[in-house]
C-alpha cells in the first residue's frame, strides 16, 4: 500500500514515501480504513524529529487524522458495514479502568495514540479498533473530517469541558488562525465568549478580523500583549486562556489570567518547562491545567456540529500523500492558515 514512512527519527528527509509497504493486520474487533484524507499536525513533527521519552517502532507510519471508507471488517465488529464513511478517534481506549468508568476512557493509563504509540494516517489503509470509529454524515467532507481528531477535538475538549467556557467570558488564544484556534475561536464564539487572539502575519490578522475576532494581536511586532489585554479588560484580565505554546507564552498568560481564572496547556512549541509563582497562584485562585485531545462523545459532538454547520474547519492547503515533507517544511514556517491535508 501507499505510506510515508519513518526508518529513524530526524529531519524532513527522513520522510519515505512508498508504494509497497504491507497492509496493516486487521484484528477480529478492527475495522479496516481506507483513507482518504489525514492531516499535518503539529506532534507530527515532534514525534518525526523525536519526542522525549518515546520509542518509536521502525518502519513508523506518523498521523493521528484518519478520515475514509470502510473497506473490510473483523470477526467481531458489528455496526459497521464496508463502505461506511468514517473518521477515528486519534485515541485507542479500551480500558475498563476508573477512568473509562467516569467516562474518560481517553485518560485510561493505556491510551494509545494514533501515529505515536500505532502506526497512523499517512498510509493507504489503517486498522481502527470500531470501538474508535464515528460515522460520517454524507455531508461532511472527508478533508472537513480529517481536520478534527486531533486539531478539533482539542479545541472543543479544551474550551467547553476543561476550561468550562460560559457565555460572557473573556477567551484568550495564542496562534488563532492555526486548525485548532479556528474550531476554538468558533466555538467559543457561539457559547457567547469575547474573544481575544494573536496572529503573525497580516493575511492572518486579516482572516481573524473576517471571523469576528473581538480583539486581534500581532505576537510578532514586540508588542505587550498582556498589558494591552489588562487595559481592555479594565485590569481584570482572561478568563480561559488556551496556549499550545508552552514556556515563551506562560509569563504573559500568567499576567493576564483573571483572579480565578484558568491557564489551559495543550502544547510544548517553545519547550518543556516554565516557572511558576506558587504564591500568586494560590493567592489569585488561578488554576493551571493540562490536557490532551478529548473523548469520543466530544468528536462526535464536532462531526454533528460540522454537519449543521456550526463549525466549518478551515483548509489552508491540499497536498498530495506524497508531499508530507513538504507538508512539514510549510507547518514548521507558521504561514499557512488552518490545517494542511494530505490526500491519500
Amino acid at each position: 500500500m501507499k505510506a510515508v514512512i519513518l526508518k529513524e527519527n530526524g529531519g524532513t528527509d527522513k520522510l519515505i514515501y512508498t508504494e509497497d509497504h504491507p497492509m496493516p493486520a486487521v484484528g477480529a474487533k478492527d475495522v479496516l480504513v481506507n483513507i482518504k484524507a489525514t492531516t499535518v499536525n503539529r506532534a507530527d513533527l515532534v514525534i518525526r524529529t523525536g519526542y522525549p521519552g518515546l520509542a518509536l517502532n521502525f518502519p513508523h507510519i506518523l498521523g493521528g487524522d484518519i478520515s475514509g471508507v470502510v473497506s473490510d471488517t473483523g470477526s467481531d465488529v458489528k455496526g459497521f458495514s464496508i463502505g461506511d464513511r468514517v473518521v477515528a478517534w486519534s485515541i485507542v481506549s479500551e480500558a475498563d479502568d476508573e477512568w473509562a468508568k467516569r467516562g474518560k476512557a481517553g485518560q485510561s493509563i493505556s491510551w494509545q495514540y494514533f501515529g505515536m504509540h500505532r502506526d497512523g494516517s499517512y498510509a493507504e489503509y489503517a486498522a481502527v479498533p470500531a470501538s474508535s470509529l464515528v460515522k460520517l454524515p454524507d455531508n461532511v467532507s472527508f478533508e472537513d473530517a480529517a481536520c478534527l481528531p486531533v486539531a478539533g477535538l482539542t479545541a472543543i475538549h479544551g474550551v467547553k469541558t476543561v476550561g468550562d467556557l460560559q457565555k460572557g467570558d473573556k477567551f484568550f488564544i495564542w496562534g488563532g488562525t492555526s486548525g485548532l484556534g479556528i474550531i476554538a475561536i468558533q466555538i467559543a464564539k457561539s457559547i457567547g465568549a469575547e474573544v481575544f487572539a494573536t496572529a503573525g502575519f497580516p493575511h492572518k490578522i486579516d482572516f481573524l478580523k473576517q471571523m469576528g475576532v473581538d480583539h486581534i494581536f500581532n505576537h510578532r511586532d514586540g508588542s505587550a500583549i498582556d498589558d494591552e489585554v489588562l487595559k481592555l479588560t479594565g485590569g481584570t484580565g482572561i478568563d480561559v486562556i488556551l496556549d499550545y505554546v508552552g514556556p515563551e507564552a506562560f509569563p504573559k498568560n500568567f499576567k493576564m489570567v483573571k483572579k480565578g481564572g484558568k491557564i489551559l496547556f495543550c502544547g510544548i512549541l517553545t519547550g518543556r518547562e516554565a516557572m511558576v509563582s506558587l504564591h500568586q497562584t494560590y493567592l489569585r485562585h488561578i488554576s493551571l491545567m493540562g490536557l490532551y485531545l478529548g473523548e469520543k462523545r466530544e468528536l462526535e459532538e464536532l462531526v454533528t456540529l460540522v454537519s449543521e454547520g456550526k463549525v466549518k474547519p478551515h483548509i489552508g492547503a491540499v497536498l498530495d500523500l506524497k508531499d508530507a515533507a513538504k507538508a512539514h517544511e510549510m507547518m514548521a514556517k507558521g504561514e499557512v492558515i488552518g490545517k494542511i491535508v494530505l490526500k491519500v
